[in-house]
């Protein structure tokens, strides 16, 4: 594997929000990558990215702080949890709709984070506290 200075570097002094924003747009890469092997009829690398994939949802899943996220860390946790199950069957199956649909999932969280990023760095009145943070 190579080794990148840069991404490192940003991993390394990225915000706890920004690494969560990184984690969904790796899945999402992997599971691009993974659509193309298996469209090629190549299930040993297929295999390898969807699991990469996985992977990056079990970090998201476990990174959930239940206590602090409430409702939505629950939510959060049914559907990582979900996904992970989804890519599960799109391996064994070798099934593109699973896979596209876990895609589709990991994209709307994206999208989504990202907006709520935006709100909760935008300044507040005097009184109120921003801030998101379903994590630990």
């Amino acid at each position: 594997m190579k080794e990148n200075p840069y991404l490192e570097n940003m991993v390394k002094t990225a915000s706890p929000a920004k690494i969560v924003q990184l984690l969904y747009e790796k899945a999402i890469e992997h599971l691009n990558e993974s659509e193309k092997l298996l469209e090629e009829g190549n299930y040993v690398q297929f295999s390898e990215k969807v699991g990469k994939a996985q992977d990056i949802i079990t970090e998201l899943n476990l990174s959930l702080d239940m206590e602090k996220g409430g409702e939505i860390a629950k939510n959060l946790r049914a559907l990582y949890t979900y996904m992970y199950r989804e890519l599960v069957e799109a391996v064994l199956k070798k099934d593109k709709a699973k896979l596209l649909e876990v895609r589709g999932m990991l994209s709307d969280l994206l999208e989504t984070w990202k907006e709520a990023t935006k709100k909760a760095a935008a300044p507040k009145p005097e009184g109120q506290q921003g801030g998101l943070n379903l994590l630990g």
